[in-house]
Formats: C-alpha cells, structure tokens, sequence
C-alpha cells in the first residue's frame, strides 16, 4: 500500500517528494510552451515557474511540519504534503494565491501556538499583522480576523487585553503606510474591502471532463474525510480536538471568502482542507479503500493536471 510509505517517511521517500513536485508543476508543459501558463504582467516567466515549484513545495512541506510539530496529527507523515498539491492541481499560475496562502502559514501557527497560554499577546498581535499586511495585496483575507478571536474562545485565552492587541496589530502597517503617504506626499490608498461579489459557479456541463471526474473524486474524499473525523474527534487529545475546530472554522470563513471572491480565493481553502483530508489517509482503519481513494486522486490529479484548459 503506498500510504504506508508516507508515514514515517524515510530520506528516499522525501527525496521523492521534492521530484514529485517539479515533475507535477511541470505537467502541463508538455501540451504549453511556457508563455502562456506561466506569463505574468511584470515578472519574467521563467521566475514564475520557479515560484510556481518553490512556493507550493514549501507550503506543503511547511504545512506538513506544522501540523506535526503542534501533535494536531501526531505521526509523522509526508501525507498532508502529497494531498495539499495533489488538490492545488487546478491552481497554474496565481502567484498573489501562493503568496498570501503561504504567509497565511505563519497565521496559522501563531494561532495554535496560543493554545494554553493565559496571556497570549505575542501570538495575537503578530496574528493580527500579518493579516493586516496581507490585506494590502488581498483585502478579503481580513475577515480571518474572525478566526483569532474564535481561537480565543475555543483555547479559553480571550480578554479585552486580546482585542485590544488586535487592533494594534491591524493598525500598526496601516500607520506606517499613512506616515509614508505624508512624508512622500502620495495619496493614502485604504484597500477595497467591498471588493465582494457572488461568483458565479459553472454548470456541469459546461465543466470538462478531467475537471469533472477530479472535483467528483475530491468531493466524496472530502466528504468521507469529514465523516472520519467528526466520528473519530472524541478519540484524539484535548489539544488536536481544539486545533481542529480552528482549522474546521479556517475552512468555513476560507470558503466563504471565496464564494464571494474571484476564483482563484478558492486556493486558500486548501491548507484547512488538506490537514482534514490527510488525517482520514493517517488514521482510517480502512485501509484498502483509503488507499484506492488516495491512488484515485493522484491519477485524476496528473490527469487533469496533464489536460488542463488554460
């Protein structure tokens, strides 16, 4: 079984891992010369290929420690590295995505290191700048401001002295960015945060079939994911229980950011998605169907991957 081989890797199998991520950027090459997949407005193309390798690879890899390190998933495993780019296949070149999704790693960890911390001030307040500071490039990633003060209640650590932090770490580049508009006598710019608008989700037939038969596959691995998990929470510690419904609640306010976003937003629901996804091919006592599930969605990964429409 080849999920075997991902948990508790050995150097060959992360050696392998590092290929299996230049080889599946790469894919769709073989039908596009480089130009049209990766050209951006003022970056040269050969720079994007090599940030559409680093920046996914290292997010996945970081990700991947992340949620070790915190015992949310206490095996190690290259398995949340695997899925993470297997279902950020649709995902070319959407360098502001993989910027702003990267650094939301960092968000992330600084969240589920205030778990069991009375005075969590550090945590909060470099939470909050990073958010204000990708709001810059990203408006809509502000709402996730929601989600430090559910972690909050969830890690029983919320206080007015937290809130107020808060909004010293949202202010603060806001600040600065204002003293330079008047030391430089430039315009103060505040980002659109109304920049909102229901996307509009194609219908089936007008989806082509790789997409079709790998957003089938994604779906019933996500819902069988979910089912795992919600039967199987009781079981885990008290603090990957609580981690959980912080990445539980990163996906909903992630999900609903991009319905209401372009559609490349859709790229931020993959780091809560993947850790969930994952957890099923870890623990899942059924070992023979998680691992035809797993060998399924990297063949309609490549596969779509391979016929990509751009």
């Amino acid at each position: 079984m080849f999920l075997k081989h991902l948990i508790n890797p050995r150097p060959t199998i992360i050696l392998f891992f590092i290929v299996f991520c230049i080889l599946f950027v790469a894919i769709p090459l073989l039908n596009y010369s480089l130009t049209p997949l990766f050209s951006h407005n003022w970056i040269p193309d050969y720079i994007v290929l090599i940030t559409a390798i680093a920046i996914p690879s290292f997010h996945a890899l970081g990700l991947n420690n992340l949620i070790y390190e915190k015992s949310i998933i206490r095996k190690d495993n290259l398995v949340i590295g695997f899925v993470y780019l297997l279902i950020c296949t649709p995902f070319i070149s959407t360098l502001t995505e993989w910027t702003v999704s990267f650094f939301l790693l960092f968000f992330l960890n600084y969240l589920l290191e205030s778990y069991q911390r009375d005075y969590p001030f550090s945590q909060v307040f470099n939470a909050s700048l990073i958010l204000s500071i990708l709001s810059f490039i990203a408006p809509n990633t502000a709402g996730l401001i929601i989600l430090i003060i559910i972690s909050g209640i969830y890690f029983s650590n919320l206080s007015w002295s937290s809130l107020a932090t808060i909004i010293i770490g949202v202010s603060i580049p806001y600040l600065f960015y204002f003293t330079y508009c008047i030391l430089t006598e430039t315009n103060f710019i505040i980002p659109n945060f109304t920049a909102f608008y229901q996307l509009q989700l194609p219908t089936i037939n007008s989806i082509a079939i790789p997409k079709l038969v790998w957003i089938i596959i994604l779906s019933v691995i996500s819902l069988v994911a979910f089912i795992e998990l919600i039967a199987w929470l009781y079981k885990k510690s008290i603090r990957s229980r609580k981690s959980f419904f912080i990445i539980i609640f990163y996906l909903i306010i992630t999900s609903i950011i991009a319905l209401y976003s372009s559609t490349n937003s859709w790229y931020y629901i993959m780091t809560p998605l993947s850790v969930i996804i994952g957890n099923f091919f870890i623990y899942s006592r059924f070992k023979k169907p998680s691992n035809l599930l797993f060998i399924l969605l990297v063949i309609s990964s490549i596969y779509y991957r391979y016929m990509i429409m751009i």
